[in-house]
């Protein structure tokens, strides 16, 4: 089984035509990390696109793409009149853009909360069809995410039901904080997780509270339910996915640690820190589980 770490650039400001990237990913390949992550709303997609795509080819780097089927509603008042099929459109201007640059996952923060389940499933069902006519199904990946279709888990569970297809980026952080308990401690949660666990493809491997979506020091005493919770989930995935494809499987995570308001202010260690801490830590946990997969 192929388990690939990637590191996300939140936070980290390209420079002019990349020139800040272009120096720091040496030190990230160095680090051990197969890729990065990368927001492409922070590029410019005359210009950005193709010298990323020349800087991951000459580092051997996999690129993983981030982006979203609308404006996060933290940074700016969301624009009434957002249905499925305005959605649908700038997911399919999205996916044309990025080919050019062959991610590895196309990750989306996809859909709204405010929507009724049955305009969440006609929009994840046009996704799909979106996928077979630009031949990129297998590689696009909805996030678990605040704010979108995907919130919750139970919401995300119904939604699953009508769309099995869909595949899942996971990031549990928000859940946490959204149910404000851990996901595994009830039957009726295990339940529900353990449903949408064969979903998922790529992860967001943050340790969050039932408070906050970011742990400032995930290995901290304090904090140990909380990281077995997250562990325990993690593995469950890379189970399923042995189970499903065999020493062929191939599963990507992102120690997806991002500056204030994530980060708590006045926190001992950098949020970059703890992303390099926390990659090489969960690369030795997963190393370990899944050779008893074996």
């Amino acid at each position: 089984m192929r388990i690939l770490c990637l590191r996300s650039v939140w936070g980290v400001d390209p420079g002019h035509h990349l020139s800040n990237w272009t120096g720091w990913f040496p030190e990230l390949k160095d680090k051990g990390y197969d890729g990065i992550e990368v927001k492409v709303n922070m590029l410019e997609q005359e210009s950005d696109y193709e010298r990323l795509r020349q800087i991951c080819d000459q580092l051997q780097l996999e690129i993983s793409v981030l982006t979203q089927t609308s404006p996060a509603p933290s940074l700016a008042p969301r624009q009434p009149g957002l249905n499925a099929e305005k959605h649908l459109a700038r997911y399919r201007k999205i996916i044309q853009q990025v080919k050019p640059l062959r991610p590895l996952v196309i990750t989306f923060q996809s859909g709204q909360d405010d929507w009724n389940i049955e305009e969440s499933i006609k929009f994840y069902e046009g996704t799909i069809k979106i996928d077979r006519e630009l031949d990129v199904s297998g590689f696009v990946c909805h996030e678990t995410h605040r704010s979108r279709s995907l919130f919750s888990p139970w919401v995300t569970r119904l939604i699953l039901e009508a769309v099995p297809e869909l595949r899942l980026t996971a990031d549990f952080s928000h859940w946490m904080v959204v149910g404000e308990r851990l996901l595994d401690d009830g039957e009726g949660d295990r339940t529900t997780m353990e449903a949408i666990v064969p979903h998922v493809s790529h992860l967001h491997t943050r340790v969050g509270t039932t408070q906050a979506t970011q742990c400032p020091a995930p290995t901290h005493p304090n904090f140990e339910q909380e990281k077995l919770c997250y562990e325990r989930l993690w593995k469950n995935i890379l189970k399923c996915q042995f189970e499903k494809n065999g020493p062929d499987a191939v599963i990507t995570f992102v120690p997806e640690y991002g500056p204030f308001p994530y980060h708590p202010f006045g926190s001992i260690k950098a949020y970059g820190d703890v992303a390099d801490e926390e990659a090489q830590r969960l690369q030795g946990v997963f190393k370990e589980f899944t050779a008893t997969l074996m």
